[in-house]
């Protein structure tokens, strides 16, 4: 079982979408207790990222994680629309990541 999970968040620029994204995954995991780490990158940075749990991304993209870091879509997190089905689901995620 894993102690913390380490994340990444991704977007265009890896600057403002990112940053509004990753605040609010930081106050899901507080709320539930989870240890985490976050950091932020481009969302071209996404296939060769490494050492990641788990990947937010706040476009579309076709691109997979080369080292096999499940990637999720989290655009909801950034406009509203659909925030509480896409946390059910990311923290399900979580879940079954650090119970490996």
């Amino acid at each position: 079982m894993k102690a913390k999970i380490s994340m990444a968040v991704a977007c265009g620029g890896g600057i403002f979408t990112t940053t509004v994204v990753t605040d609010k995954i930081k106050e899901i995991l507080k709320k539930e207790k989870i240890p985490f780490s976050i950091t932020p990158h481009k969302i071209t940075e996404v296939p060769n990222l490494a050492g990641y749990d788990l990947i937010i991304v706040t476009g579309k993209t076709n691109a997979k994680n080369k080292a096999g870091a499940p990637i999720m879509l989290g655009l909801p997190l950034f406009t509203g629309v659909g925030a509480e089905e896409f946390t059910e689901e990311m923290l399900k995620e979580i879940r079954r990541i650090m119970e490996e």
